[in-house]
């Protein structure tokens, strides 16, 4: 972090998420067409073969449920991290050691990554960063607390 570089965590079983969802997003499309076809054969006098036509209708709706579960997961993984920052943030300052900007955030990032590797680890990462997420027990911050008082 000191020498500028950003990074993130990434689960280990997220490597080639790209191709995964691009598989997936295939073979749930291809799948969602099997039940299309036998409809339209059995409740129409068109030719089977008219079913194929809700192909592109299957491959826009897996990209538009891909969009919403990446969305979630990039909002879960945030409010998770903003979270440890307040947490690490009122941890300094109730000691009375208020760090720079930048030095929190590098220990948030440190202590953040720590975590979801050690959940990754026990194998309860989602459980883990969803309650993170969903949690009522935020710090208060201290230095706004004590600017207007």
């Amino acid at each position: 972090m000191r020498k500028g570089q950003k990074w993130a965590f990434v689960p280990a079983s997220r490597g080639n998420l790209l191709l995964l969802d691009v598989l997936f997003s295939t073979a749930t499309s291809v799948a969602s067409v099997l039940p299309a076809i036998w409809i339209v054969h059995k409740c129409s006098d068109a030719p089977w073969y008219w079913g194929f036509v809700v192909v592109p209708l299957c491959l826009v709706a897996s990209v538009v449920v891909s969009g919403v579960a990446k969305k979630k997961t990039a909002t879960l993984f945030q409010a998770a991290y903003f979270l440890e920052y307040r947490k690490v943030r009122y941890e300094s300052e109730i000691k009375g050691n208020f760090r720079s900007e930048v030095d929190v955030h590098n220990r948030t990032v440190w202590s953040y990554t720590k975590k979801l590797k050690n959940a990754e680890a026990h194998h309860r990462l989602w459980k883990y960063v969803n309650a993170m997420a969903k949690t009522k027990k935020i710090p208060p911050d201290v230095y706004a607390e004590t600017m207007y008082v």
